[in-house]
């Protein structure tokens, strides 16, 4: 194949890539399906791959997704600590421990120790199943197994906060800064980012290319006490695109395979929610929180769905937005750590 076949190749791949990443999430929000953009993209192609269709893709687009992904999570770090750290750190400690006994629980299953831990961490599930990629994880296993966690937790912790909801208080304003970040400082902080995203991967550090970029940006916008708004239009599109990615790394055999991970689904669902509704009642213990903000603080759902309901049901929303902030940065953190334990064991 010459040089130019092989360019026309990936041109081509490219354009079918996006084209049925786009068809699948249009196709999903129109359903009104759960997280349209990551589950759309992978239901198209999984319908492709049933339909023995394969086509080249471009592999530059997983490490560019996770640079841009990293900065997206960067940016939510203009939360103010002051007063929960005590509680912080028992959340972080609890999602790690409750991970690992999930990730046991799995394997017992009959998991493959990779697929078992990046379908059992109650992180973001766009994030986790672009990290579970760069390993020999399931992404079949992984997204079947963490998008029905999103869809029950919802349904269970948006009830209760619901029969909880207040009354009377209305939401807490999160307090952030008015400055906001110029094009030109989003230019010389790309510098950093690329700098730090390439020590890291040098010294071989897990999910380099999705850590970097959020501690660099993560830390400028902290440190700078300033607010960034997050153009909702770029996250949907990075969304679709790691849907695409874990869509098309979705073999037909794991198709097949199906039947199996029905057991899983139901015992990690058990495991999760059922931890997630402890800490939350160790925080009503420890705080004093209305029941609602609580519950919502500890939801292993989707950040922004419940940060939503937060705002709905009239908790406190800013004290929400940091537990879920918390929730995805400790799990991204951790996650390719005991990755790399766990295949090292």
């Amino acid at each position: 194949m010459t040089g130019r076949d092989k360019r026309l190749n990936a041109v081509s791949g490219f354009i079918l890539f996006w084209g049925v990443s786009i068809a699948g999430y249009l196709a999903g929000r129109r359903l009104k399906i759960p997280a349209p953009a990551i589950l759309g993209p992978i239901a198209c192609f999984l319908v492709l791959t049933i339909l023995g269709v394969k086509f080249t893709i471009p592999a530059w687009q997983k490490p560019v997704l996770s640079v841009i992904t990293g900065i997206l999570l960067g940016m939510r770090f203009n939360q103010n600590f002051k007063g929960v750290l005590c509680q912080m750190l028992l959340a972080a400690i609890w999602l790690v421990s409750l991970s690992l006994i999930a990730t046991g629980v799995l394997i017992f299953t009959g998991l493959e120790k990779e697929t078992a831990l990046f379908a059992a961490t109650p992180g973001g599930m766009a994030e986790i199943t672009l990290m579970s990629l760069s390993y020999h994880s399931d992404p079949f296993a992984t997204v079947l197994l963490q998008s029905s966690r999103m869809i029950c937790s919802m349904v269970v912790f948006s009830s209760l906060a619901f029969r909880y909801r207040c009354e009377e208080t209305g939401e807490k304003k999160a307090v952030t800064a008015e400055r906001r970040l110029k094009w030109y400082e989003w230019g010389v902080l790309l510098l950093p980012v690329l700098g730090v995203t390439w020590i890291l991967t040098r010294f071989h550090v897990p999910a380099a290319n999705l850590l970097g970029p959020m501690l660099v940006i993560g830390i400028a916008v902290k440190a700078g006490n300033v607010s960034c708004r997050i153009n909702k239009r770029i996250q949907t599109l990075v969304q679709i695109g790691i849907g695409g990615l874990a869509g098309a790394a979705i073999t037909r055999e794991s198709i097949l395979g199906f039947p199996e991970y029905i057991f899983p689904v139901i015992i990690l669902n058990i495991l999760v929610i059922m931890g997630s509704l402890l800490l939350a009642r160790i925080m009503m213990w420890m705080t004093n929180w209305d029941k609602a903000t609580c519950i919502l603080a500890c939801c292993p759902a989707g950040l922004s769905p419940t940060i939503m309901i937060a705002m709905e049901y009239k908790a406190d929303a800013n004290i929400v937005t940091l537990f879920q902030v918390l929730r995805m940065v400790t799990v991204l953190v951790s996650t390719p750590f005991l990755a790399k334990m766990l295949i090292a064991g």
